[in-house]
């Protein structure tokens, strides 16, 4: 079956109206079957919305508001923030997902404190072991994700398929790293995306996945198929899909299309390429795009003894603004943020 992609302006009216015409291109119903029970994966980032960051209040509760009429049995989850950077629960506060708990009595998890189990899967003739919630594996019927459009300093791009790696119910998911694109693929996989609904108020521009230049565009995208929906995004992008890694082992583990053309759209994309996102990477993202790659490299940075004196050292000297300027670029880690913003 071909893979269908719709791209739809938030422009006026009700929110929900514009998120309801997305999923109908994508014939969201053959996939939500009454009383089918939904996961809910958006990008909370960060434990505060920041617009090109984390996925918007605003359209969580639209998609819920519909599902809603669908099904009764709706989880919205998350894992704490990476390298220890927050706990889930703060994130549910302040994205108001304890308050849509309520108003649509619906659950919202934090992937950290529910079950969890080691899981292995083929990609592209190597077993890939990852370490994932029961709840997702077992018991979820449709698994949707809810990524943000971003370029990423460790992976290029941030889309459908990265979203997925807060799936790890782990703080110190990074420790993986170094098999990212092989164990993304792998997660993605095992999870199997219905519906991919992509937050694209805001595309975060320069630097990400945490800071970066956030730029209005004002779209939603859905998709029937994940592979599809990252092609398209990076299409929006400027962002060459061949140019980024786990696209490439994806397309070889078959899950990700060949050209634009094996894509049913519902409009051509032209009118919506206005600009192309590059990816600026500050001298401490070539820091930590070292250890990305190596295991050993990032446990020394990340997971050791002098790995902790040289955060505490590093999260000292960054209040000099000069070093601070030197060290993160322009954009700089958030003002409150404890954490690798990197290593989301």
């Amino acid at each position: 079956m071909t893979a269908r992609v719709s791209v739809v302006r938030q422009g006026q009216g009700p929110l929900r109206e514009r998120v309801l015409e997305a999923l109908e291109w994508i014939h969201w119903q053959d996939a939500v079957q009454p009383g089918a029970r939904v996961f809910i994966k958006p990008n909370l980032t960060w434990h505060t919305p920041m617009p090109g960051v984390t996925t918007s209040p605003e359209v969580i509760e639209a998609l819920v508001s519909i599902l809603r009429e669908r099904t009764p049995h709706i989880t919205i989850g998350e894992s704490d923030g990476g390298y220890h950077a927050f706990r889930a629960e703060e994130a549910f506060e302040k994205h108001r997902l304890y308050e849509m708990a309520s108003k649509y009595n619906v659950q919202v998890v934090s992937l950290n404190r529910v079950p969890a189990e080691e899981v292995s899967v083929a990609i592209a003739g190597k077993t890939v072991q990852v370490l994932l919630p029961t709840l997702l594996v077992q018991q979820t019927d449709v698994f949707i994700s809810m990524p943000v459009p971003k370029v990423h300093a460790m992976t290029r791009v941030s889309l459908g398929f990265k979203n997925q790696w807060g799936c790890i119910p782990d703080t110190m998911r990074l420790k993986n790293h170094a098999l990212f694109d092989e164990k993304i693929v792998a997660i993605n996989q095992l999870l199997r995306p219905r519906i991919v609904l992509y937050d694209g108020t805001y595309f975060l521009d320069k630097s990400g996945p945490m800071t970066g230049e956030p730029v209005p565009m004002g779209l939603l995208i859905a998709a029937s198929d994940i592979g599809a929906g990252d092609f398209v995004c990076s299409t929006i992008m400027g962002v060459s899909p061949k140019s980024v890694e786990h696209f490439r082992v994806a397309r070889r583990a078959g899950m990700m299309p060949a050209a634009l053309q094996d894509i049913q759209l519902n409009d051509p994309l032209d009118q919506y390429i206005v600009r192309r996102f590059r990816l600026q990477r500050s001298p401490l993202n070539y820091v930590a795009l070292l250890g990305f790659g190596h295991s050993w490299l990032t446990t020394l940075l990340y997971d050791s003894p002098i790995g902790t004196f040289l955060h505490k050292v590093l999260y000292t000297i960054r209040r000099i603004p000069l070093i601070r300027r030197l060290l993160y670029g322009r954009f700089g880690p958030p003002a409150d943020q404890s954490g690798d913003s990197e290593q989301r």
